[in-house]
C-alpha cells in the first residue's frame, strides 16, 4: 500500500484520526483538492475494501447490478459526482462507507461520523519536501539520471499528481541522449500532421524552445544572434512573434 506522507504536524494528525476510524463502525468523509491524497488515505481506514468511482456505483444501484448484501464497508471514490447524493448514500445504508469529495457536501454530511479535511500540499511544506525527494529519487532511479530539484520547475495545480508528472517528465527529458530526442520529437509532430499542419505552422515547436533556451543562457539578444549564428534583425522579429519582445 502507497505511503501517506506524514512529516507535518497536519498530516500527522489526519493519519491518527483515519487510524482510528479504521476500527469504528462509522462512515468517513475525507475532503480535499486533487492529488493531495485523498484516496491513500481511505485505504489506510479500509484496507482490504472494494474501490468503486461513485459514478460507475452510482449506475450500477440504477440498473439493479449492485448487491449490497455482498459488502460490509466500501470505498468510494469522488462521492461528489454523483447526481443524487442522499438516495446514494440510503442504498448504502447498512454499510460502512469511506467516502472522498473535492468539495464540502452539506445536503449528506450528517450521515458520516467523522470528516477529514486534507490541506494542500503548498500548505504543508515538510509533506511536499518528502514527497518531492521520493518522486526524483524514483524518477532518477528509472531513467538512470542525476536530476536535482533545482532544474526541476514544479507544478502544484493539481498538488501530488501534477508535482509527480512534471517530475517524471523533466527527468525523462533531461536523461534523453540525441538519438530518444530525435524519437519523441518525430512521433509529436506525426501526431501534429494528423491534424494537417504545414511546415511554418511546424516551426514554433523547434525555434521557441530554442529561444527559451538561448535567452534564459545569454543576458543579451546581441549574445544570442552571436552564438546562433543568426542575423539580429532577424532574431528581434521571431522574439517578437513567439514573445513579444
Amino acid at each position: 500500500m502507497e505511503k501517506f506522507i506524514t512529516h507535518s504536524d497536519a498530516s500527522k494528525k489526519i493519519l491518527n484520526i483515519a487510524q482510528m476510524s479504521s476500527a469504528l463502525p462509522v462512515n468517513v468523509l475525507i475532503i480535499g483538492e486533487s492529488g493531495v491524497g485523498k484516496t491513500i488515505l481511505s485505504k489506510h481506514i479500509l484496507h482490504d475494501s472494494s474501490i468503486f468511482e461513485s459514478k460507475v456505483l452510482e449506475d450500477m444501484i440504477i440498473k439493479n447490478k449492485f448487491n449490497k448484501d455482498e459488502y460490509n464497508e466500501l470505498i468510494v471514490l469522488n462521492i461528489d459526482k454523483t447526481i443524487n447524493k442522499l438516495e446514494f448514500m440510503e442504498n448504502l445504508s447498512g454499510i460502512k462507507i469511506v467516502a472522498t469529495s473535492s468539495i464540502a457536501l452539506n445536503e449528506i454530511e450528517s450521515m458520516f461520523a467523522i470528516k477529514i479535511d486534507i490541506p494542500p500540499l503548498k500548505e504543508r511544506p515538510e509533506d511536499l519536501e518528502e514527497l518531492t525527494k521520493v518522486y526524483i529519487e524514483k524518477a532518477n532511479k528509472i531513467y538512470d539520471s542525476n536530476v536535482e530539484l533545482k532544474d526541476i520547475k514544479i507544478d502544484l495545480s493539481q498538488n501530488g499528481i501534477s508535482l509527480k508528472r512534471i517530475i517524471y517528465k523533466t527527468v525523462a527529458s533531461i536523461s534523453m541522449d540525441d538519438d530518444e530526442m530525435m524519437n519523441s520529437l518525430e512521433y509529436f509532430l506525426n501526431k501534429k500532421l494528423e491534424e494537417k499542419n504545414e511546415y511554418r505552422d511546424l516551426l514554433k515547436y523547434f525555434e521557441i524552445p530554442l529561444l527559451k533556451a538561448a535567452k534564459k543562457r545569454f543576458k543579451s539578444q546581441l549574445q544570442m544572434a552571436s552564438q546562433l549564428n543568426i542575423n539580429r534583425i532577424t532574431l528581434r522579429k521571431k522574439l517578437e512573434l513567439y514573445f513579444k519582445d
